[in-house]
């Protein structure tokens, strides 16, 4: 009798353990689902001096590659090279094409339809713009002032150039997808008002840069993924990385070693099923 009860405990501890590693697994399993399914990678500088980063992409797992092409940089074709290489390593090549602040959106459609051509057999996706609502210390990038401008806000005149661009790069880029946003990451509210007035023409994804910030960005991902879900549209963190060194921290970046920020990148994901793709923007800063 103590023989038959000894046998009878093990197989009700052995089937809870076998039940207990299968709830593990399926746990497992549901955190992984939940990951974004891209994963992208930068490596800016380095690849507009046409450096082959293909290996910095391998060693961090990346399977998309985005570069920032300014308005000095898209002219003369920088990191074409890089693109090209890239691509035919079989990673998707994702641009974003910023423009100065300053130009009309037909000044915008025309420098898209000159510049695009160069980069147009390797692309697998386009935003349109790169923190349009911020300003720079000087003229490079989007220049000096901010999309804001003649008593519109930067939501309503990304809008305007949005849909002067929209048209190019069906015609030009029609296989690649097309991205709307892209701005700071306490600017989500512009991405939400280009679409208070309908839906922009042509849009495939939602852009947003997701640093850890004491504003928005990182914090605020799991609703601006849902608002983006409510518009039958991804959300893409196109743009993110861990803490900045003290050293080099500007005002606004919440400081995180990486195993904290690592840590607060898993919960932000795991509260995020509509985000699609997340990231490293590789600074020498941060």
């Amino acid at each position: 009798m103590k023989r038959i009860r000894r046998r009878v405990r093990l197989l009700i501890t052995g089937g809870l353990a076998a039940l207990l590693a299968l709830v593990a697994l399926t746990v497992s399993a549901s955190v992984a689902s939940a990951r974004p399914s891209l994963y992208a990678v930068s490596k800016e500088t380095a690849c507009l001096a046409n450096q082959n980063v293909n290996p910095f992409l391998r060693a961090y797992h990346a399977d998309v590659m985005r570069l920032i092409l300014s308005p000095q940089d898209a002219p003369v074709a920088a990191g074409v090279g890089c693109v090209e290489a890239a691509q035919a390593a079989g990673f998707k090549v994702y641009i974003s094409l910023q423009f100065n602040n300053h130009w009309t959106p037909s000044q915008v459609k025309a420098y898209f339809a000159r510049v695009l051509p160069a980069y147009a057999p390797y692309v697998w996706a386009v935003g349109v713009g790169n923190e349009q609502d911020l300003a720079m210390n000087g003229t490079y990038g989007q220049g000096t002032v901010t999309l804001s401008r003649n008593g519109r806000s930067a939501g309503q005149n990304y809008r305007a150039v949005w849909n002067a661009v929209e048209p190019v790069l069906v015609k030009l880029v029609p296989h690649a997808i097309r991205v709307y946003g892209e701005f700071s990451p306490w600017g989500f509210g512009a991405t939400e008002a280009g679409f208070a007035h309908g839906r922009p023409p042509g849009v495939q994804a939602i852009a947003a840069h997701c640093y850890h910030t004491k504003f928005e960005g990182l914090l605020q991902v799991p609703q601006d993924a849902a608002w983006a879900a409510s518009k039958h549209l991804p959300l893409w963190c196109s743009e993110m990385g861990p803490a900045f060194p003290s050293r080099t921290k500007p005002r606004w970046a919440v400081p995180d070693s990486w195993a904290s920020w690592k840590a607060l990148v898993a919960k932000v994901v795991a509260r995020s099923p509509d985000l699609k793709m997340w990231g490293y923007y590789y600074d020498a800063a941060m």
